[in-house]
């Protein structure tokens, strides 16, 4: 259950084209390249919307990205399309989001986790199922459905990796997972989704406790490198 419920519609920000990065556009997938929404850009550091569209650069297991825009907490979102192409089942993984996750030296990891919703139609959405099983923050075990838990290892410049593949990293989502129960979802198998919503995890609701997730004490918002689709039709 989302905390506070932001005003959502599909502001139109700009576009990368697809030849400036890899994978961009193909008839089997493509990285997000449209900023249809991002209420906060440019107000702070890591600000550019532009930076989560333009490829993936990630830093691995013990460096977070800088390549990256910065979503603060509470109501905040950015809402990434694929240039009027729709994001479908298909067979495994379709989704994955790049964010900049990464192990601490003296344990733990540092995530910052985000939810991560998908609309048929830019004013309907579902959300993939996430949780926190309690305990230590630092536990990746524990967090459960979000992106922002995996490290990034697919770096365009220096170690280009194909981005549905494991060794790429990133957090990976199945529409299937999806709730079939609900309207949306029934919506999303059979159309596809026209675009993707990502929020700090901080202004959601933990349906255990009642209370909004809690974040480690570092933490300032998801900071989100790309998101790249499986299948696009």
């Amino acid at each position: 259950m989302r905390r506070r419920t932001p005003i959502l519609g599909l502001l139109w920000v700009g576009c990368v084209p697809a030849d400036q990065h890899p994978d961009a556009s193909t008839e089997e997938g493509g990285l997000a390249t449209e900023v249809l929404s991002a209420p906060n850009a440019g107000e702070r550091s890591f600000g550019d919307p532009f930076l989560a569209t333009n490829g993936v650069r990630g830093g691995g297991a013990s460096t977070g990205s800088t390549d990256t825009y910065s979503i603060v907490h509470d109501d905040d979102h950015l809402v990434l399309g694929f240039g009027g192409a729709r994001l479908v089942d298909g067979d495994g993984i379709d989704l994955v989001v790049f964010e900049n996750a990464f192990d601490i030296a003296a344990g733990g990891r540092f995530m910052d986790p985000a939810v991560v919703e998908l609309s048929p139609d830019g004013e309907r959405w579902a959300a993939f199922p996430h949780g926190f099983d309690g305990g230590d923050l630092t536990d990746r075990d524990a967090w459960w459905g979000f992106a922002g838990l995996e490290p990034v290892f697919a770096h365009d410049d220096d170690a280009p990796l194909p981005y549905g593949s494991g060794e790429a990293g990133g957090d990976r989502f199945d529409l299937a997972d999806l709730d079939g129960d609900d309207p949306v979802v029934q919506d999303l198998w059979v159309d596809g989704a026209v675009a993707v919503r990502i929020s700090s995890a901080m202004g959601w609701t933990d349906p255990v406790t009642g209370e909004a997730f809690e974040a480690q004490p570092t933490a300032s918002g998801p900071d989100i490198d790309g998101v790249y689709a499986a299948s696009l039709r």
